[in-house]
C-alpha cells in the first residue's frame, strides 16, 4: 500500500468530480457540441507537493543543460551557427511528460506544441468537491483566470522576444484540416482568447495561406504570428514550405518552430539528458546533473552496435522513433518479435529504460477499474503553467479507454 497521501488517494478514492452540467454550458457548437465530453475522465488524479517540486527542479535542470554550448552544439549539430546561438524558448506549450515512480517523477519525453492545456482549464472549471483532499487542491475561478492570462502572455512574449512590437494584429492557428483534428475544440478556445484581446485570429489549413513577397496572408490580412499545431515538425512537406521560408527570412513569427523542436523534443535528446558523464564534462553543475541522473530513464540511440545487448534486455526497454508524436510506432520490448526488432534496428529509434506508469484505481458504473496514469507539465520557459494527468489502458496514452481521458490533477500535501 502507498505510504504517501497521493498514492493512497490514487488507489482508493473513486470519487466523480466532473459536473457535466457546468461543462455542457460551454458553447462548442462549431464542433458538433458533444465532442468535448470525450476528452475527459470523471475521476481526478493526485500527486504530492514534493513531486510537483521535483518536476520544477527537472525543468530547471533541463533548461540549464540546453544552455551549455557543448550540449546545444551536440543537439543542433546539423544547424547553422547562427541558429545555435539564438535564444531558443521551446515555444508555447512545451511539455514534460512523466510517469510517477516510487522514487519520484521520471521524465518519459518532451514535446513541443503539446495539446490539451486549454481543455484542461475547462475541465477544472467543471469540478465539484467530492472530499477534503479535492477541496484543498481545487483551484478557484481567479486562479483559472490567471492561468488563461499566462497562456496569452506566453504568445505575447514569443512575439516581443522575436522582434515584434506592441501586439500582433493577426494570429493564425495552423494545422492540416483543422476542423477534423481531434483537438479542434481547443483551437476554438485559443482563437476566442486572441479575439477577446482585440487580436484578429483564424484557424487555418496551410492551403488557405498565400505567400506574397515572402510574407504570408489570409485573404487581404497579413499574418503576423502563427500558433503552429502541425506535426510536421521541420515543415518539410511541400504544403508547408512557404511557412518555413517566411520563418527563415524573418517574415513571420512561428511558435513553436523547428529549432524549438530540435533542441528540446527530438527523442534522441533523451540520450544526452540521461548521460551523466557527458553533462558533467559539458559543464552542468553537479546538483542539476544528479537531478537528471535520478529522473531521466537511461536512453540510447539504437544501432547495430548495441542491438544484441538491447535485444537481450528488451523486457526492460521501451522503443520510440526518433521523430514522432502521439506514441506512434512505439513498442514495449517485452512484446517485440524478432522481425519487428530488426525493423527497429534498421530504422531511427531510441531505446529507453522502461518505467511503468503509476495506477489510478477508479469506479466506472459501479465497476472498479485499474487505469494507468501519466502526468504532463505544460511549461513556458522556466515556469510550469499547468499540471495535468491522462488516464488510460493499453500500451500508450489514448482517449478510447472507458473512464479515461484528461483528468484534473490535484496537488496534495506530503504525508
Amino acid at each position: 500500500m502507498p505510504s504517501n497521501l497521493a498514492g493512497v488517494l490514487n488507489e482508493h478514492c473513486s470519487c466523480s468530480t466532473l459536473d457535466r452540467e457546468i461543462l455542457n454550458k460551454r458553447n462548442f457548437s462549431e464542433t458538433g457540441g458533444d465532442r468535448i465530453e470525450h476528452f475527459y475522465s470523471e475521476t481526478p488524479s493526485f500527486i504530492n507537493v514534493s513531486e510537483k517540486k521535483r518536476i520544477q527542479e527537472i525543468l530547471h535542470a533541463i533548461r540549464n543543460a540546453v544552455e551549455l554550448p557543448e550540449v546545444k552544439n551536440r543537439i543542433l549539430a546539423d544547424h547553422e551557427d547562427q541558429n545555435r546561438s539564438r535564444d531558443i524558448s521551446g515555444g508555447v506549450f512545451l511539455s514534460l511528460d512523466f510517469h510517477i515512480a516510487k522514487e519520484g517523477p521520471k521524465l518519459i519525453e518532451i514535446n513541443t506544441n503539446a495539446g490539451g492545456a486549454f481543455l484542461q482549464v475547462r475541465l477544472l472549471e467543471a469540478q465539484i468537491e467530492c472530499c477534503k483532499a479535492a477541496r484543498l487542491a481545487l483551484p478557484n475561478a481567479e486562479t483559472l483566470k490567471e492561468i488563461e492570462e499566462k497562456f496569452y502572455d506566453s504568445f505575447i512574449r514569443e512575439w516581443t522576444d522575436n522582434g515584434g512590437t506592441g501586439t500582433p494584429n493577426f494570429i493564425a492557428i495552423v494545422d492540416e484540416n483543422p476542423s477534423d483534428q481531434f483537438l479542434y475544440p481547443e483551437f476554438l478556445l485559443f482563437r476566442d482568447l486572441f479575439r477577446s484581446k482585440g487580436i484578429s485570429s483564424e484557424i487555418l489549413d496551410p492551403r488557405q495561406i498565400e505567400r506574397i513577397e515572402d510574407e504570408l496572408f489570409f485573404g487581404s490580412r497579413k499574418i503576423d504570428l502563427i500558433y503552429n499545431r502541425l506535426t510536421d515538425f521541420h515543415l518539410s512537406e511541400p504544403s508547408h514550405a512557404m511557412i518555413r521560408l517566411a520563418w527563415t527570412k524573418g517574415k513571420i513569427i512561428l511558435t513553436p518552430n523547428p529549432i524549438d523542436y530540435d533542441l528540446f523534443a527530438r527523442k534522441t535528446n533523451l540520450s544526452f539528458f540521461s548521460d551523466n558523464e557527458f553533462l558533467l564534462r559539458a559543464g552542468l553543475n553537479r546538483k542539476d546533473a544528479e537531478i537528471l541522473k535520478a529522473s531521466v530513464p537511461v536512453s540510447q540511440i539504437v544501432s547495430t552496435a548495441n542491438a544484441e545487448q538491447l535485444w537481450k534486455n528488451r523486457k526492460r526497454i521501451f522503443f520510440k522513433p526518433k521523430e514522432g508524436f502521439g506514441s506512434k510506432a512505439a513498442y514495449f520490448g517485452g512484446k517485440l518479435t524478432k522481425n519487428k526488432f530488426s525493423e527497429i534496428v534498421q530504422g531511427e529509434y531510441i531505446s529507453q529504460e522502461f518505467i511503468p506508469p503509476s495506477k489510478r484505481i477508479t469506479s466506472v458504473s459501479g465497476q472498479e477499474m485499474d487505469l494507468k496514469m501519466d502526468v504532463r507539465a505544460y511549461i513556458y520557459r522556466d515556469e510550469i503553467l499547468l499540471l495535468a494527468s491522462r488516464l488510460y489502458q493499453g500500451q500508450t496514452t489514448n482517449f478510447r479507454t472507458l473512464g479515461g481521458g484528461f483528468s484534473p490533477l490535484y496537488v496534495v500535501p506530503d504525508g
